[in-house]
């Protein structure tokens, strides 16, 4: 049984976006497009490197406005071309940040011409890591959307 204690450590966001769930999920692992989109304004993404494969690895070279150069490591757990996606999410380079492998899910549910996407962010440390979270997966989904509208 889950108390609500622990569902504070759980991040649900959900975004409509006018494409098709192949088209976005293609742009989330291709590691070109990850440089375009991922990651709020105040984030650029350096370099990418996807292992598309269960067990395969992603790492990303992060510069932030705020907390400086990061890397985001992850494991894929589960691999469901065009409609799932599960993986780790660790950072390094920054104390404040580390986390012990929070897990994410995301769903591409297909709805006419556009895509719900369903995100979980599973296992985060504090109310402040999740909400700090919230913002980075949702300057995300704002970049995602104008990179998929050109």
């Amino acid at each position: 049984m889950s108390t609500v204690a622990d569902q504070k450590t759980i991040l649900y966001m959900n975004r409509l976006i006018a494409a098709s769930r192949e088209r976005i999920f293609q742009a989330w692992t291709t590691p070109e497009e990850i440089k375009v989109w991922f990651g709020p304004e105040t984030c650029t993404v350096l370099a990418a490197q996807i292992d598309l494969r269960v067990n395969g690895e992603f790492c990303f070279d992060i510069s932030s406005r705020e907390r400086g150069k990061l890397q985001l490591r992850g494991t894929y757990r589960e691999i469901t071309p065009p409609s799932k996606l599960v993986y780790t999410w660790r950072w390094e380079g920054n104390p404040e940040l580390a986390l012990e492998n929070s897990l994410v899910t995301v769903e591409f549910i297909e709805l006419g011409g556009s895509t719900e996407i369903r995100l979980t962010h599973e296992n985060l440390p504090t109310d402040e890591a999740r909400e700090s979270h919230r913002h980075g997966w949702s300057g995300s989904f704002d970049k995602l959307a104008k990179h998929l509208a050109h």
